[in-house]
């Protein structure tokens, strides 16, 4: 029966087709587009999520350098997942879902309990049980090469159907705890508000006076080491400071944004 490998993220997601076209993995796999460790989960698990568009669209018009398809690319790749998926489970296809310990993917995985028929058998390959990491703590799937994933194809795991409810109950949790951002921490996740990341900028910004935008946005990422944290979600942090008046921003035309402490 073939098998289709989930994933989040696109160089996850061209390791695993790398294996498969080296015929050290059987089946199809799906790249999962919605980041889910940050902004409302009500209708993530829906065909057409506005809350998920919308919050995808406040994210992508702060991005630097700005990319104008993003958000209608975005949108047609979502809905191919999600095509994808149902058809998988019309067919009572497996699945095995690719994670580590990113709050984005331990989220997936409860979306796909929750919504996996009974009659679909569901997998998990965790990558954090497995492999060594660079970030002390953190595994994504993202993080390796299809070299180093390839011995982990034959540790998937079944989980039972106990397991599958309780992924599902704390899903159905998360999906009313709001707007907000998700981290694992201690192995648990974690709810914290939009704004936890902002002193990381602002004190960043401090530090030098003036600074360019994405300058101030990969170091911030640096600083941040005890999560995974994207670029595309602090620029919009950035934007939202700006909006706020906490700092200024200043932009020219094609000019890089250049960023000024208040």
């Amino acid at each position: 029966m073939n098998m289709l490998h989930v994933v989040a993220g696109g160089h996850a997601a061209d390791s695993l087709q790398a294996l498969l076209a080296d015929a050290q993995l059987a089946g199809a796999v799906l790249d999962w587009p919605d980041e889910l460790s940050n902004g409302p989960l009500a209708d993530a698990d829906q065909i057409d999520p506005q809350l998920r568009i919308a919050h995808w669209q406040r994210l992508l018009r702060a991005y630097q350098p700005p990319q104008p398809d993003w958000d209608e690319a975005w949108q047609r790749q979502r809905a191919a997942a999600c095509r994808t998926l149902l058809q998988a489970w019309e067919q009572s296809m497996p699945l095995t879902l690719w994670l580590g310990n990113h709050a984005g993917e331990t989220l997936l995985l409860r979306m796909l309990a929750a919504q996996c028929p009974e009659q679909c058998e569901l997998w998990v390959v965790d990558v954090s049980l497995h492999l060594d990491t660079p970030r002390p703590g953190l595994w994504a799937v993202g993080m390796y090469s299809a070299a180093e994933l390839a011995p982990l194809a034959g540790d998937a795991r079944l989980l039972s159907l106990p397991e599958r409810q309780m992924l599902a109950e704390e899903w159905g949790d998360w999906q009313r705890a709001g707007d907000c951002v998700r981290e694992v921490q201690a192995g648990r996740l974690q709810g914290r508000p939009l704004s936890c990341y902002d002193n990381v900028l602002l004190d960043g910004l401090a530090a030098h006076g003036c600074v360019g935008a994405a300058r101030l946005v990969d170091e911030s990422m640096r600083r941040i080491e005890h999560t995974f944290v994207s670029d595309i979600f602090l620029f919009w942090r950035v934007l939202e400071l700006a909006e706020a008046g906490t700092l200024r921003l200043q932009t020219g035309a094609g000019q890089a944004p250049v960023l000024a402490a208040i």
